[in-house]
Formats: structure tokens, sequence, C-alpha cells
């Protein structure tokens, strides 16, 4: 250059030069940087190093290609921190570019995230970063290494879990744990275990030494009168030898429980510690020794109740026997004392004695019997041995295999039943059969003449007037006169006859094997002389013997009945029209008795129709007081019965039906008590000044049922506790028949006490037809004696009759009974009866049982005197 000295050039030279140098060095040391970095880069790769960096100054961002790969991120895919944001998880997208900021600003740090990856799988990574200087550029660079966490979370998560799950077992626990270290230091406990070793719970801590909790019960005198050092120490000594040990130790309390610990070692076989077990075994214990208790008296029982016991296993081996077992079946001992002794044995033993029976060949019968036994199926039988002597046997499988056997003698009941079955077919005062043995073996005798085609006969037989034997000399000299009976029977009949008692004074014969009608016709008539010689009644005097008669009605197969059921009723329907006729006869049966019976069943079902449907009528006959304006005193309600045709049946059509079933007795006493009720409120009603009382009939069946009272009352409505069904069950007057009342009078004069004490009068009606006790009469709670039509009826012919009215109206008025004459028929009656002192009448005289409707007028006729016979003058 022009001016320049050389000095100027060399110096110009000089730095031109340095320049030059300094631009190439430059150069040389990006380059040896770059090369620097890619061989970072490089080992990262090999190592599997996610890595990237990122120029703070320029914003350049680099990733390498692992951090592309743990990423999901494609080769081709320019690096972006928006594209890993997108990818990161929703959670952690906020904080990441926060976190990485105030990492920049600190030269460094790090950062836990969480991203998807393109496959959409959730990996957790942990990234590293620090910022440097570039001292050739002068930037400032962030290197960043990104180490995917993602199997040490999960496994991390899952030692957290099991941790959580195994803390959760422990503490669930029923037993007491606990974990010790090498150096005796408490590591895992349970709640259990200070509960059961009772230590406060601020003393279990992690690191506490086994002395320290040793000291507790120590200092309770657990271990006995040793020091408390003492105790500890000897007690840390033993457990020092981590040696396994398994004891029981009773506290002071009373409680027990058992301690196991186990050493805990490692893979080379160092010891690391004890675990050990503590439970609670206070219940158990106690179990045990009831169980030994309990067994000790099962053996007890065992051998002491009266039956044999023997158990086998499964190989039939006899494990247990009771000595009753070889009394009972006479077993030798040492057949069950010797090694591997086998029902085989006992068995083989049996058989070879003829226990089971003769046999031929005892080893095929021991074969078979083994056969069974090993099906080990449950078995119950009977077996009878050679002595007579019967055992029960039963079987049955164990669940271990075998079984367990139990042996019964059971001889004396099968005798007891045998006698039992004997006495359930015999009648028990004659030895006769009763009715249902007979009617199985009349079937059986059935079946019989059925196949030889031959007749058969049944004879029902009745005693006439035994009655009378009872009442006279008493059910002693009754029970006698029946053994009698049956004893003749047994004489006159054949071996091949068979005889039974049905109850009470009647009994049955069946003959088989008859030619004809005529055998059994004869048969019967050498009964009827049997049975009609006198009797011993057992009693002392004059009457010491009695006379009586049979009825016996005879039924044939087959032409009366193919049943026995049938042939027996039809005997039955034989007998009594032998009875009706006189009685001391046989009576063949006939197609005419059968038809009267179903009439008399056809009567009965359209009786129960009528009471159910309400078609009955209650008639009304006036009663009059006997004075000389002959007062209107009440009605005798009496039934009646309507019929299709128009006609009114009367009481006496159907009195028979009514009176052979207490049912229908019932029915129809209810249904009259409630009618009356009706009437009696009407007339109450109509004519409240008159006291016009009602008289109803009781049935004697109405007796047979207890708390009659109470059904009265309640048919009556009188059983509520206001005086209006007072009132009205005073208007109500109960006549009762004397049979009715001496069938049970105690129970009847019970029952009358007690409708008498709630207002209702009572009355006997017929009275002198019956048989009745003066006695009972005086005690009974009667008002009035209604005197029977047939003393009334020629009371003015007949002396006999006069004297016995004049006799129970003068008996009647000493008892302070009021007399009641029925069927007056004649004013020369009405005028006896009023010299005689009876002081009320009723009888066609005065009128008629008239229909409910005709009441009213028949009242206003006595109003006006019309009721008056014609001549009566009082």
């Amino acid at each position: 250059m022009p001016g320049l000295t050389w000095a100027g050039w060399i110096a110009a030279a000089i730095l031109v030069g340095w320049a030059l140098w300094e631009r190439r060095r430059a150069r040389w040391a990006e380059q040896l940087l770059a090369e620097e970095k890619n061989r970072v880069s490089e080992l990262f790769d090999r190592l599997s190093i996610a890595h990237w960096r990122r120029d703070l100054d320029t914003g350049e961002l680099w990733w390498s290609p692992t951090f592309r790969r743990l990423h999901g991120i494609a080769d081709d895919v320019p690096a972006e921190r928006e594209r890993i944001a997108a990818m990161l998880h929703p959670e952690d997208r906020p904080h990441l570019a926060r976190d990485l900021e105030a990492a920049y600003a600190a030269d460094g740090g790090e950062i836990h995230y969480r991203l998807y990856r393109s496959d959409g799988e959730l990996r957790y990574f942990l990234l590293r970063t620090v910022v440097v200087t570039d001292t050739v550029q002068g930037h400032r660079q962030v290197y960043g290494i990104n180490i995917d966490i993602t199997d040490h979370v999960r496994l991390e998560r899952t030692l957290r879990e099991r941790t959580a799950y195994l803390e959760a077992i422990v503490q669930q626990l029923p037993l007491g744990l606990s974990v010790f270290d090498a150096s005796l230091k408490l590591r895992l406990w349970n709640e259990r275990f200070g509960q059961i070793l009772d230590l406060p719970a601020e003393a279990l801590r992690e690191g506490v030494d086994f002395g320290d909790l040793t000291r507790y019960p120590a200092e309770r005198g657990e271990y006995g009168p040793v020091p408390v050092e003492r105790a500890i120490q000897e007690r840390r000594a033993l457990a020092l030898k981590f040696e396994p040990h398994r004891f029981e130790r009773e506290r002071p309390d009373g409680r027990t429980h058992l301690v196991i610990g186990t050493p805990i070692r490692d893979e080379t076989g160092q010891v690391l510690g004890f675990a050990s077990t503590y439970t609670d075994i206070t219940v158990q214990k106690q179990e045990r020794a009831q169980l030994r208790q309990a067994l000790d008296l099962l053996r007890t029982l065992v051998q002491n109740i009266p039956a044999g016991i023997s158990m086998v296993d499964g190989d039939l081996r006899i494990l247990y026997w009771n000595d009753r077992l070889l009394e009972m079946l006479d077993l030798p001992r040492e057949l069950f004392e010797r090694p591997g002794a086998s029902l085989i044995d006992v068995y083989r033993y049996n058989a070879e004695r003829g226990d089971y029976g003769p046999t031929a060949d005892p080893e095929a019968m021991v074969a078979a019997m083994a056969a069974r036994a090993r099906r080990f199926e449950p078995h119950e039988f009977e077996r009878t041995r050679p002595n007579g002597q019967v055992l029960h046997i039963r079987g049955q499988p164990l669940a271990s295999g075998g079984y367990v056997t139990v042996y019964t003698d059971i001889t004396e009941r099968k005798a007891a039943a045998a006698e039992i079955e004997r006495l359930a077919r015999t009648d028990p005062l004659t030895g006769l059969y009763n009715r249902q043995a007979f009617l199985d073996v009349l079937e059986h005798e059935i079946s019989a003449s059925a196949r030889d085609g031959r007749m058969l006969a049944v004879l029902f037989i009745d005693l006439d007037r035994f009655k009378s034997v009872n009442d006279r000399f008493g059910h002693e000299a009754g029970d006698a006169v029946l053994r009698e009976t049956a004893h003749r029977l047994r004489e006159r009949l054949r071996s091949s006859d068979w005889i039974g008692r049905l109850g009470g004074d009647e009994f049955v014969a069946a003959l088989p094997g008859l030619d004809h009608a005529e055998a059994a016709a004869q048969t019967a008539q050498s009964l009827l002389e049997a049975l009609a010689a006198p009797y011993a009644t057992g009693t002392e005097g004059a009457a010491a013997e009695v006379e009586i008669s049979p009825s016996i009605g005879i039924a044939l197969y087959p032409q009366d009945g193919t049943r026995a059921s049938d042939l027996l009723r039809h005997a039955d329907l034989a007998m009594y029209q032998a009875k009706k006729t006189g009685g001391a006869r046989w009576h063949f049966y006939t197609d005419a008795m059968d038809a009267a019976v179903q009439r008399q069943l056809a009567l009965e079902q359209g009786l129960r129709a009528a009471i159910r449907d309400e078609q009955l009528i209650l008639y009304a006959q006036p009663i009059h007081g006997l004075t000389p304006s002959l007062p209107l005193l009440g009605f005798e309600l009496l039934v009646r019965w309507p019929q299709p045709d128009g006609s009114i049946l009367a009481a006496g059509a159907f009195i028979d039906v009514i009176e052979s079933r207490s049912e229908l007795a019932e029915a129809m006493g209810i249904w009259v008590a409630r009618q009356a009720k009706a009437m009696v409120e009407t007339w109450m009603q109509t004519w409240p000044d008159r006291q016009l009382r009602a008289s109803i009939n009781l049935s004697a069946r109405q007796f047979d049922r207890p708390d009659l009272a109470q059904r009265l009352c309640c048919a009556l409505g009188c059983d509520g506790d206001s005086s209006e069904p007072q009132r009205l069950l005073e208007r109500i007057e109960l006549e009762v028949t004397e049979s009715a009342i001496m069938g049970d009078p105690r129970a009847a004069k019970g029952e009358l006490d007690r409708l008498r004490g709630l207002g209702a009068r009572c009355a006997i009606d017929d009275f002198g037809t019956g048989y009745s006790s003066l006695a009972y009469l005086k005690q009974l709670p009667i008002d009035r004696l209604k005197i029977d039509r047939a003393f009334i009826r020629d009371l003015e012919h007949d002396p006999d009759d006069a004297a016995i009215v004049a006799a129970a109206i003068d008996l009647a008025h000493q008892l302070s009974r009021d007399t009641v004459a029925e069927g007056v028929e004649t004013l020369q009656q009405l005028q006896m009866l009023r010299a005689l002192g009876c002081d009320a009448v009723q009888g066609y005289l005065l009128s008629a049982p008239m229909p409910p409707d005709e009441i009213v007028r028949y009242v206003e006729r006595v109003d006006r005197s019309e009721h008056l016979p014609l001549g009566w003058s009082g």
C-alpha cells in the first residue's frame, strides 16, 4: 500500500496471518466439537440411552435415534417440541413446559413425565437435563437424557400393592405374628400379636429390642418366680440360637397360647432373623379336654349300652367291638383279639357252627357274605339265630371306609309285638276276633268260597235284654255273661268256623263251606238253644242266674253280597228284623230290609237338606193354666216338615232318624233354638204385657256332647253381657226326657244348672214313661213335670192311670214343681185333672198344633174367651 513502510507491511502481514490462523483454528475447533458430539451421541445410542440437545439461543432441537425409538417417532419426522407435547399424558402437559423452563434456569434438573407412544402404549420417563455454554459459539446448550422407567414404575406399583395385601393379611390373621431380625430387633408385627401377649400398643414400634418386649411378661411373673433380668436374659439366649421351636404357655389369667417360631435364612443359609406366630388356644384346649372327656364317656357308654357294636375298616379288619357284642353273639374273645382279625373270620366261625343255617359249602357262604360286605352299603335286617334269638342288625358306612354295625337283641320285643298284634286283633274280654280282624278273615273266606264255588254264611248275633243285666247286677255280671256267650259259641260252632265280637253284646260268626242255606239255619237254631240257657251272673242270692235270648240275622254269600262289609251289614239288618218280631229267633236277610234301610237313608239325607235350606216349620200347641179361665201360658213348639206334595210330616215320622244320628240331632236342636228365639222376640214385641213362654224339646243325643249349655246359649243369643238376652232366655222352657237325663245324670245336671242359672226353665217331658231315680229327680233343676199322654188317654176309665197321674201330681207338688198334662182330648179328662190339682194342660181339646201365622188369631180368641171348651164351668 502506498505510504506504508516496511514495518507497516510487516505488521499488516502479521495481523492478516493471525486472523487467517484464528479462522482456521475456529473451523478446526468446530469440527472437533462436532466430531466429539457425534462420538458421544453414537456412544449413547450404542448404550441405548435416549438423548437430545437444544440450542437455547437459536431454538434448534435434535433427537437421537434412540430417543426417537423409545418415543415411537420415525426418523424422518422433524424434531419439534409441539410433537412431544401432543404425545404427553393430558395430566402432564400443563406442567412439563414449566418444569423444563425452571430446569433451564437452574442449569439442569430432573423431570418425570408420561407419554403415549404412537402405538397407544403409555410409557413412563425420567428426564435429566444439564445446561452448558458452547465454548466455540458461546451459545447455551441443553443436553437431555430420557430414561424409560416404565418397568420400574410398574414393578414399584406391584410391590406397593403386594405390600398392602401382605399388610392386610398380616393384620387380619387370627393369630399373632412377629418378625425379629438377626439382632433381635422387631421388624414386622400385627395387632393380634400385642393382644395375645398383652403388650402395650406404645411398646410396639419398629426396631424395639426383643428384651424390651420380654420385660413386660417377665415383670408380670409369667416366666415363673425368677428375677426379671434373669428371665429376660434366658429368653434372649434361647432366641439367639435361632432354632425352630413350638411350645404352649399358660398365662396367669388362665389363657393359653401356642408359640411357633421359625428361623429366616437367605439362600446361603445365613440367619436373617426369625418369625413367630402366637395363637390363643384357650378354647381349643378346653375343647380338647372336653373331647377327651366325651370320648371317655362314649367308651363307657358303648361298653354299657344293651347293644353290640362293631367297627371295621375298608379291608374288613375289626377296629373296635364291645363286650356286649361277644355276649350277644356268643363269640370267643380271642377271635377278636388276635392280630389282623377281620369280619371274614367272624363269618367263617358262624358258618362253621351253623349260625347261618345248614350249608354244604361254608366257604362259599363266607365268600358271598364278604362280597356283600365289601360293597359298604347301608343295611338293616333281622336275623333269627338257631337258639331262637332275634337280632336287629343295622350297618352304616363310614366316610373313611368300612362301617359301624349295631346289633340289638329284639327277641322280647318281637314276642311283645306278636302279642300286641294278637291283642290288636282280638277282643280283650272274650278272646274272640275284633271287628277289623273278623272282616279280614271274612274277606279271606270270601275269596276261598269264590274259588271253591261253595256257600258262606254270616251270622249276626245280638243278646236280647242284655242291658238289664248290667243295670240290675252291674258290669262285672255283664262281662261274665259275655265271656260265657263266647264259650258257648265256640262249643256249638265247628273248628273251621270263625267267631268275632263287634262290641257290646254283638257277636258275629262266619260259616264257610256250606252246601245249602238250611245248614246256616240249623246252626242258628243250635245257637239259639245254647244261648237261651240260664247264665250265672257271679252274684249271690236268688237272682244269681239270668235268662236272655239271642236275635240272629243270617246273610249268605254270594246271593246277599260279595264283600265282607256288605254281608256284615245285611246280617245286621236281618238281626234287627228278628229283634223287631219279638227276638229269640233267627231271620234270613231279604232285599226288602235293604229297601227299608235305603228309605231311611233317603229320609236322613232329606232332613239334612231341609235343615240346611230352612225348609222346616215350627208348629205351636198352646199350654193353658188349669184355672177357671184357662189362661194361656205359652206354646210348645213342634217340628213339622212340609213335603213337595203339600203334605206336612209330623216329628213322629222322622224322630227315629234324628235320634239315630247325634250330629243330625244337634243340627236340628240348634235350628229349633234359633227359630224359638225369633218367635219369642216377636211375641215380646206383639204382646209386651204377656209372659208367653216357648217350650222346645232337647234330644238325648244333644247331651252326648259336652258344653250343651254353651251351644244353646250361642244359638239363643244369650251369651252376651246385657240383660236383654237373659230376659229373652227366661221366656224359653227346655223339655228333656227322662232317658236323656238318666244316661249320665251328673253331666245332665251340670248342663241344666248352667241353663237354669241363665234364666231358662226346665221341664221333664213324657214323665212316667222312663226309668228315673227319684233321688236324682229331687236334685235336678226342674221347674215342671209333663205327664205323658199315655196316662191321660184312659184317665176317666182306668183307675190305675188315675192313680198314677194323682201320684205324679202329688210328687211334683211335694218337690215344688208344676205339672202339665199332655194329650188332653175330652172335657171329662180336663175336669178330672182340675180335681187332681194339675197346674196346666195341653191337647187337642183346646187346640191342635198350629202354624206360626195362626198364633196371633189364637191369642185374640183367648182374649175373647173363645178357647174355652163347651161345657167347661171351671
